[in-house]
């Protein structure tokens, strides 16, 4: 089976790179990039060696520019970057939704018989959105908040879910009560909108909306506490960056990568928005002056050899956020107290973002090649060509409403399934794309999952499914959500995929010219050894 090449261990107390004293000029070595060392770590932490200063190459600078210039060029060809227009439209849906929850709470009020002057509720909006790095097809991530007297299970999933059924601009509402941050999914004016709750202790929400009040924080229920997170971690990012720009357009190249790379999907076990925010507010923090092709270019070198027994802390200061079991890629959100971001992250996913890490640092650490492209670094990952077997999961529903929330639900509870294909020797990666199989009538998606057998274990996919379903199902929601739906496991092989899903090394094979001015190397793995 063609599957990943395993990494090396790294032995933890051995450095990756090696801090050389600042060197004076000509004709002793230049830092690379010349840019000093970053914070040292808490008392009693080992602090992360440092690259070793050479000489850059004659044209450097030059080869510099003309990667960064390509690379901001990439993404707007490819599509990461919004139009004017699409922009708007997210600011329109915004503004429609202030008003929508203005209106709601005075319903509530009334309900409540409360003075409805006396009561107010707002939307904030966080994830990348408000960290100006979202892309066309980027959901927003929106928290209501609201007042004392408005409740999570009926005024926010029951009146507000009404208000917002009964809108024209909305469709595909679908509700997660159950989840640790619960929310409302749906599409507004063709743009996902995730919104969440959090109610504050008082009757005026938005007055007491200083989030990192301590007042208000300490009497918030703990749903609240998480909702209420995003917001205090991003207002904590803003401040750490020194370039906002800079740091803009490396998250976006971030998220790209990792997008392509199958690496974005935080219930599938790989990153969450908020990991990549993080670990790209590190790298900036560290080289406040590179441009965005040398904030990239460390992205690779800094985190393919992170020692991950050591979190990753934007503030570079002791705190009690130590790595807990079965955290392996642990990273502290910036926000008082602190505290580990939640993570699904398993061995086996883990271990492909540690390969993908090392992949891009490879394609990228020689920064005096002249046949380097960017569409290498963002090629979409071969899954076909990866694994000869794969899980497929088929699911069914009568309307397509239906199959909505279904799909939520189950898509909730992938990351016990993929635990316990673990538990089973079979490690898997998850792709997180959906597929239709048009054979059947009824609306359905399937998804495919590479399965990587760690032994000569045989999948049992009726037993799997038959636990699996027992955790779908496990209260009265996932009871009634299933009622008319279906969940259908079976192994298939690379040849039955859909065609979909042979992308057929297209990046490799017709590399745009995002380069640097000159030729592409026929095959971009022959440049690397």
């Amino acid at each position: 089976m063609a599957a990943y090449c395993p990494l090396p261990a790294m032995a933890p107390d051995l450095p990756v790179w090696t801090h050389a004293a600042p060197a004076p000029p000509e004709p002793q070595p230049l830092p690379l990039f010349m840019y000093p060392p970053p914070p040292p770590l808490p008392a009693g932490r080992r602090l992360l060696p440092w690259p070793v200063a050479h000489r850059p190459p004659p044209d450097f600078f030059e080869m510099d520019y003309r990667r960064t210039h390509s690379l901001v060029q990439f993404l707007t060809d490819e599509g990461a970057i919004p139009t004017p227009e699409e922009e708007e439209t997210r600011e329109q849906v915004i503004r429609e939704l202030k008003k929508i929850v203005t209106d709601w709470v005075k319903t509530v009020a009334c309900q409540e018989r409360v003075p409805p002057r006396r009561v107010t509720a707002t939307v904030l909006t966080y994830g990348s959105y408000t960290l100006g790095a979202h892309g066309p097809e980027s959901d927003i991530d929106a928290l209501c908040v609201g007042p004392c007297i408005a409740n999570l299970p009926y005024h926010f999933f029951a009146v507000l879910r009404q208000i917002l059924k009964c809108r024209p601009e909305v469709s595909g509402l679908q509700t997660v009560e159950n989840a640790k941050v619960p929310l409302m999914r749906f599409r507004f004016s063709g743009i996902s909108v995730d919104l969440t709750y959090a109610q504050l202790p008082v009757l005026d929400a938005v007055q007491a909306i200083n989030t990192s009040s301590p007042q208000y924080l300490r009497r918030l229920d703990s749903r609240s506490w998480k909702s209420l997170s995003g917001v205090r971690v991003n207002e904590q990012i803003v401040q750490l960056v020194p370039d906002q720009e800079k740091f803009q357009v490396l998250l976006r190249c971030i998220k790209l990568w990792a997008r392509r790379r199958g690496l974005h999907c935080h219930l599938l076990g790989f990153f969450a928005g908020i990991h990549l925010a993080i670990l790209a507010a590190y790298v900036c923090q560290r080289f406040p002056n590179a441009t965005a092709n040398g904030l990239f270019t460390m992205f690779f070198e800094i985190f393919a050899h992170w020692p991950w027994h050591i979190p990753v802390d934007l503030h570079g200061q002791q705190t009690n956020c130590t790595r807990s079991d079965g955290c392996l890629m642990p990273i502290v959100m910036p926000c008082s107290p602190p505290e580990l971001c939640a993570s699904n992250m398993t061995e086996g996913t883990f271990r492909k973002i540690r390969e993908e890490l090392m992949r891009g640092y490879v394609l990228t650490k020689d920064l005096g090649s002249h046949d380097f492209e960017w569409a290498w670094i963002f090629e979409p990952f071969p899954y076909s060509t990866t694994y000869e077997q794969f899980l497929r999961i088929a699911l069914c529903a009568p309307t397509s409403e239906e199959l909505h929330d279904w799909s939520g639900w189950v898509k909730s509870r992938f990351p016990y399934l993929i635990l316990k294909l673990e538990d089973n020797g079979i490690e898997c990666d998850p792709n997180s794309s959906q597929e239709v199989d048009h054979t059947v009538v009824k609306p359905n998606i399937v998804y495919h999952w590479g399965l990587i057998p760690q032994s000569d274990t045989l999948l049992d996919t009726s037993s799997l499914k038959e636990d699996f379903m027992k955790y779908v199902i496990n209260d009265v929601y996932g009871k009634v959500k299933c009622t008319d739906s279906e969940l259908t496991l079976s192994l298939v092989g690379a040849s039955e995929l859909p065609k979909s899903m042979y992308n057929d090394s297209f990046y490799s094979r017709h590399l745009h010219q995002y380069g640097v001015g000159y030729q592409a190397a026929a095959d971009c793995w022959s440049t690397i050894g």
